[in-house]
């Protein structure tokens, strides 16, 4: 008996804009209404963990934040851990928000072929999306705020 190949992911357009459209509304509740390159905010989680929001770059209709989990305790045993942290560029002409990086990787493309050779799911530019959503409902749902960082 002959297996055929499942069907190939398709992107759905309007569906991602969707998430990044409610992405951009949760992540503006977060943030303060004016920024700019190099401002810093961060959400305490517990005494040991908080998220760092970095914007990176911001332009006239763009701006790029870093998402970072920091944490006081940042090795076992000598080894330091993996903190995860993302890219978002954020589109104010169109009110969008999408996840440009997530750790090493960068520029997702709409579907992979599976499998590869980077172990990327066929929507992984869809799943890492998800995440961010995730991310920022539980922050709304916990009612965390984001307060800013002094550099002094």
């Amino acid at each position: 008996m002959l297996l055929t190949n499942a069907r190939q992911y398709q992107p759905q357009l309007p569906d991602f804009l969707s998430l990044c459209e409610r992405n951009y509304a949760r992540l503006n509740r977060l943030l303060p209404p004016k920024f700019a390159p190099g401002s810093q905010w961060s959400i305490a989680i517990s005494s040991q963990q908080h998220y760092q929001l970095s914007v990176l770059e911001c332009g006239p209709f763009t701006t790029r934040l870093q998402i970072e989990l920091l944490s006081t305790s940042q090795s076992v045993s000598g080894i330091s851990l993996l903190s995860p942290s993302f890219d978002v560029q954020l589109y104010h002409d169109a009110q969008l928000a999408e996840v440009v990086r997530m750790a090493r990787h960068r520029k997702f493309a709409a579907r992979y072929p599976y499998p590869n050779p980077q172990m990327m799911q066929p929507d992984e530019k869809r799943q890492i999306n998800l995440l961010l959503a995730d991310w920022l409902k539980l922050c709304v749902a916990q009612g965390y705020n984001a307060t800013t960082v002094d550099l002094k």
